[in-house]
């Protein structure tokens, strides 16, 4: 029998990491921008602006900024650039799956490894490039524990979580595919098990410190591909003694998915991520069973292919249709908003398949109704992804202070398909009142500023984590701004509405400066569940 050595194990795996870069730096700077680009220019601008701030009063009426989403990404996105960050996160990817695949199973995998590397190079078309890092580092991981490297394991499961909160939930469900495949040995599980779960509590404590409330939805139609996808590949490997770990990653994966359906949450269909690794999870599957019988290899190994592919053929067809990813598509509405746009309001765009307007609306101090992560628009913008109605959709507005409104003639985003058609229709009843040849704004009719009460008030300064009131007397104000409980006032105090949106109580009239300060004793309050009455009622 020839054994083959380690060497020549890493050059094939360095080889197979070079096919995926190679690939992934064509598609990253000859390609289209990918869905999600537009999220990461402007974090990544905002986190070079501003730093590590915990909280952003420029999207979706205020929403926490890095802390429950990538802690890594965007510092490491800033220090050495979107597209050198995703190309060298792509490759590692790929070698570290190579290695993984070619100790545990041999020549057998080769197929695996190479479809994997073509494949995970093409998620470069989708730009969802913080997952893209916590996959590489949580390939890194298996790789570390299959080597035994075992505090080496441990920082790599941290840094995935830090990365990507989604990858370490599929790193979760692999390590427990595996970890019941291996029953047999319990003490080779201790210690991973003991590193995610103080991870896991870790992340739990996070977003229970910083509670956000938002949902990403997950639709039958999306569940019943993935779940194909598990009784397929349970399917294949049933009795397949060397595919056992893939048998158990699918009972543990179709179980998760289910959760993901049946238990609102951030995870939501973001679960069926598994999907871009799809082919290459088929093709090692039906490689260990020697592609026996035809009749389960082809059609399980199509559906596969399909459900990897597709995703990915739609950001690509929807990247190539983007118009308003250039600055100087938006600098004539920024420079009508500029003039026009009082401090006291902010403005609604109708969203775009690129989500151009999330990056420079904001840069130019617009502050936004929306911005761009699907999961802040449940529950609250919810009523833009059906049949939106006139009366409900100015309601709307008036309840985020929206003072302006954006069309433009770019592909509207499916969420504000119905937006863009009311709009367009005349029936909304708004008026526009600029256009150019790509943008038209409408003025919202009977506008309601940020800050409503019982007397005259107005907002003279909205910064990032910070806001300034002129308050006419003293009572309760209404102010459209998400409520945190780190929001603090010196001169007044600030609860939370019935509407989740902040009430500032003052004694007299005059300047109200509010500012989001995070501080061990609120953070601990807020952890254990604790609400001081901010009011002395």
């Amino acid at each position: 029998m020839l054994v083959r050595r380690p060497w020549t194990l890493r050059r094939e795996a360095t080889l197979v990491g070079g096919l995926a870069g190679s690939l992934s730096a064509v598609i990253l700077w000859l390609g289209p921008p990918g869905n999600d680009l537009a999220a990461h220019v402007y974090q990544r601008t905002l986190f070079l602006q501003h730093g590590f701030v915990l909280w952003n009063n420029f999207w979706y009426a205020g929403r926490y900024s890095f802390v429950t989403y990538s802690v890594l990404y965007y510092p490491l996105a800033g220090l050495v650039g979107i597209k050198i960050l995703a190309l060298a996160s792509i490759a590692t990817a790929a070698l570290a799956f190579a290695m993984i695949l070619e100790r545990e199973w041999g020549p057998s995998a080769r197929a695996s490894s190479l479809s994997f590397a073509v494949v995970w190079a093409a998620t470069a078309m989708s730009a969802a490039f913080p997952f893209a890092l916590g996959a590489a580092l949580a390939l890194l991981a298996l790789w570390a524990l299959q080597h035994g490297r075992r505090g080496r394991f441990a920082m790599l499961a941290l840094l995935t979580l830090a990365a990507s909160p989604l990858a370490f939930v599929i790193l979760t469900l692999l390590l427990a595919g595996i970890g019941v495949a291996r029953y047999e040995t319990p003490s080779r599980l201790v210690l991973p098990s003991v590193v995610v779960a103080s991870a896991g509590l870790m992340e739990i404590v996070l977003f229970r410190v910083f509670p956000g409330g938002g949902r990403f939805p997950f639709s039958i139609v999306e569940l019943i591909p993935a779940l194909v996808f598990c009784i397929l590949g349970a399917a294949a490997t049933w009795r397949v003694e060397r595919a056992r770990p893939l048998l158990c990653f699918f009972v543990v994966y179709c179980a998760a998915c289910i959760v993901a359906f049946a238990v609102p949450s951030q995870v939501g269909e973001n679960i069926a991520r598994v999907r871009f690794a799809a082919l290459p999870i088929a093709v090692l599957a039906l490689s260990l069973r020697l592609w026996r019988p035809l009749w389960l290899a082809l059609p399980a190994l199509l559906l596969a292919a399909s459900w990897n592919v597709t995703p990915l053929a739609a950001s690509f067809s929807h990247s190539r249709q983007e118009t308003d990813s250039k600055r100087a598509y938006w600098q004539p509405a920024i420079g009508y908003l500029r003039a026009h746009l009082s401090p006291s309001y902010r403005v609604e765009t109708v969203d775009t398949v690129g989500h151009w307007a999330a990056v420079y609306l904001p840069e130019a101090r617009i502050p936004l109704a929306r911005g761009w992560y699907r999961q802040d628009d449940f529950p609250q913008n919810r009523l833009l992804y059906g049949k939106v109605a006139a009366h409900a959709y100015t309601a709307w507005l008036r309840r985020l202070g929206v003072g302006y409104v954006v069309l433009t003639d770019a592909r509207p985003d499916y969420s504000a398909r119905a937006e863009a058609a009311l709009l367009r229709s005349g029936r909304s009843g708004f008026a526009p009142v600029w256009r150019d040849a790509h943008v038209t704004i409408y003025a919202v009719p009977g506008a309601v500023p940020l800050v409503t009460g019982p007397k005259a008030a107005h907002v003279e300064r909205l910064g990032d984590t910070t806001m300034t009131l002129a308050l006419g007397g003293p009572g309760s104000y209404r102010v459209a701004v998400r409520y945190s409980p780190y929001w603090t006032a010196q001169r007044a105090c600030v609860t939370e509405g019935a509407d989740e949106m902040l009430r500032v109580t003052t004694a007299t009239a005059g300047q109200v400066e509010l500012a989001f300060k995070v501080g061990a004793g609120r953070a601990l309050e807020t952890l254990v569940g604790s609400d001081p009455d901010a009011c002395g009622r």
